[in-house]
């Protein structure tokens, strides 16, 4: 089981979008996704969470720290 992470810096655009579905790609079975963001709109996380449900992924923790960095906690199943 391997531990993935992908860190987004600035506003959501579209490449990022294309970013984040590429990454999701390479990540198997069993393996653990976390994708940091440091500024998201709640529609594109909706759309993040509806991207990898499609790809087999459960989401098993939204949340925000105390930086305000949103973290999105998933695993391939």
């Amino acid at each position: 089981m391997s531990d993935y992470r992908l860190d987004i810096k600035g506003t959501l655009n579209l490449s990022d979008f294309s970013n984040i579905y590429d990454y999701i790609g390479i990540v198997d079975y069993n393996d653990k996704f976390t994708l940091a963001l440091n500024h998201i709109e709640e529609e594109n996380i909706g759309i993040i969470c509806e991207m990898l449900q499609k790809q087999s992924f459960s989401v098993n923790h939204i949340g925000q720290n105390e930086d305000g960095i949103y973290y999105i906690k998933a695993c391939k199943s």
